[in-house]
């Protein structure tokens, strides 16, 4: 498979970003609690397909719900399976995937670029940057559509520029199988317009259209993608269609599921910040790169990418995680060029940076690399990320009323200025090797601050605690106004109820989604007449409008957790 030999350092390599990986995306993970509302569906949803031993249909609430394709609940239920239902449990698939991730970004530069400097720093920047750092940590699906679109990338790359035609081609379509395994139909057809759009934009020849549509790359991904889909339909129906592909494929494209969140310049913003602290050098490379057939195809790459969710009506801040694969390349190969350019004195064009021997994998080199202007290009963007993480934090402890402000004032503090301290040195001592691995260490360093400072600010987004203070028997109900927060349900195990106050004026993402259970205020009012064992959870900022209804009348205020409000039956 190696059209590049791997050599001993090679390998050991791989290791090292695999432990370094595992370390660095595992520590402190089990402080973490399972997040509403995303990652509580998937933890939910392992757990219930266990229990009614459906390993092929995807459930919740005790029926069958179509939202995402197979691959990840499989991943869960054989954690839950192998170590038992726990939140690290639930997380350890999606640290495992971004280790892979690293060895895979590793793995796929040496085989194309052939050195071996590159393909280290790439897959150090990208475990380093801001956006890989914060999915790679949550129970989504994206962490392993990165790691299969990877496979697609460089496979096709390779495929389309000749070597090993048949084998490349295969693999990047068995890539794109398991990416619609994992996320769906857009696992295909993205990857798939951006090879057309780069066919059609830079090759043009007869014979890299064959490539590109090789029938044994195409027999591959069937192989792969189709028999789940098959099955499903076989079983499910029409249900299946109408829901997968309609409503959470065709119809998420066409409406938006939050209008209000649908900012014009969402992406637009959001680039620049995910590839902190290395956006700098991305910048760089976009400017100087060698405008060479590669620069051209992740150019392809990251632009597709970003186009086709800007075009969609849904947006989400997750959704243009795969531009990252094609622009922390593009970063890696700025650095490299940077260096070269200083080294040598030459124009930055002039650098080769594919194919070429490395001066060292970790750039020990002379003094020739000093560079006051240059320097800030990579430090300014590290000092920003500092900055953004710490106030970020400070404000949002300032929301949460169970948060130690003096004592987190402290740890952020001594935090920042452990943080700063490597970027000063850089500064006051400009060389782009010392401020590139400088660089490294404070975001390092930044991220270890986070993993500690975080948990108790996630906590309002979870309700483990609220679950922790809750005595249920097997008779009590549970009801939820207006929100829904099924981690609850994950954490108590106990059916959890859904008040909306006019059911009428639910969209059409309200009535799709919505399959917990629903009740009007009217049908919770006649529900809970005469019972004596219940609870309503109203979040602190629905407490007016609650209080204002008649089910305020049967209840009485009990206690509050985090930012939920408990409510029990009036004593008679």
């Amino acid at each position: 498979m190696f059209a590049t030999p791997f050599t001993r350092r090679d390998y050991l390599y791989l290791a090292a970003i695999g432990i370094w990986l595992l370390f660095a995306y595992g520590l402190f993970a089990w402080n973490f609690p399972i997040t509403d509302t995303v990652e509580s569906n998937y933890a939910l949803s392992a757990v219930n397909m266990l229990q009614h031993q459906s390993y092929l249909s995807p459930m919740i609430y005790d029926q069958y719900w179509y939202d995402k394709p197979i691959f990840t609940y499989w991943l869960l239920m054989t954690s839950f399976s192998l170590f038992g239902i726990s939140d690290f449990a639930a997380r350890l698939p999606f640290i495992l995937c971004a280790a892979l991730n690293g060895m895979f970004m590793y793995y796929g530069m040496r085989l194309i670029a052939k050195r071996r400097d590159l393909a280290l720093w790439c897959a150090i920047m990208l475990g380093t940057s801001l956006e890989f750092w914060y999915i790679s940590h949550a129970i989504l699906t994206d962490g392993y559509l990165f790691l299969f679109t990877q496979g697609i990338l460089y496979f096709a790359y390779l495929g389309l520029r000749g070597r090993h035609v048949t084998r490349h081609m295969m693999l990047a379509y068995a890539s794109a199988g398991l990416a619609v395994l994992t996320k769906g139909p857009v696992g295909l057809i993205l990857p798939g317009l951006i090879l057309i759009a780069y066919v059609a934009l830079f090759q043009r020849d007869t014979l890299t259209w064959q490539r590109l549509f090789h029938p044994l790359g195409l027999l591959a991904f069937a192989l792969v993608a189709l028999p789940w889909y098959i099955l499903m339909y076989s079983y499910h129906g029409m249900a299946f269609i109408e829901e997968f592909l309609g409503l959470h494929n065709v119809v998420r494209a066409t409406i938006p599921e939050h209008p209000e969140q649908n900012w014009w310049f969402m992406y637009f913003v959001l680039w620049p910040v995910s590839l902190l602290p290395w956006t700098g050098l991305t910048i760089y490379e976009l400017i100087y790169g060698e405008r060479n057939s590669w620069f051209k195809y992740l150019l392809t790459w990251g632009l597709g990418v970003f186009i086709f969710y800007n075009l969609m009506a849904t947006k989400y801040i997750t959704y243009t995680f795969l531009c990252i694969i094609p622009f922390i390349i593009l970063t890696a190969q700025g650095y490299i060029r940077l260096k070269g350019h200083l080294l040598r004195n030459i124009p930055p064009r002039e650098v080769k940076v594919i194919a070429m021997a490395p001066d060292s994998d970790f750039c020990w080199l002379p003094q020739q690399t000093k560079s006051y202007s240059k320097n800030l290009l990579v430090l300014l963007p590290a000092f920003l990320l500092v900055a953004i993480a710490i106030i970020g934090v400070w404000l949002g402890s300032r929301t949460q009323p169970d948060v130690d402000s003096s004592q987190l004032s402290i740890a952020l503090s001594i935090g920042a200025v452990l943080c700063v301290l490597p970027l000063l040195y850089a500064l006051i001592r400009p060389h782009i090797c010392r401020s590139i691995k400088a660089v490294a260490i404070s975001t390092s360093i930044l991220y270890v601050l986070l993993l500690c400072a975080l948990p108790p600010i996630v906590d309002d987004a979870s309700t483990e605690k609220l679950a922790d203070t809750l005595a249920l028997r097997p008779t009590t109900q549970m009801y939820y106004y207006r929100d829904y927060r099924t981690s609850l349900v994950y954490y108590t195990g106990h059916s959890v109820t859904q008040i909306i106050p006019d059911p009428d004026a639910e969209t059409i993402w309200d009535k799709g989604k919505n399959v917990m259970p629903v009740l009007s205020e009217a049908d919770t009012e006649k529900a809970i007449q005469g019972q004596r064992d219940y609870f309503i959870f109203v979040p602190k900022k629905y407490k007016d409008d609650f209080l204002k209804t008649s089910l305020s009348q049967h209840t009485t205020e009990f206690y509050q957790v985090e930012n939920i409000i408990v409510f029990k039956p009036k004593a008679q």
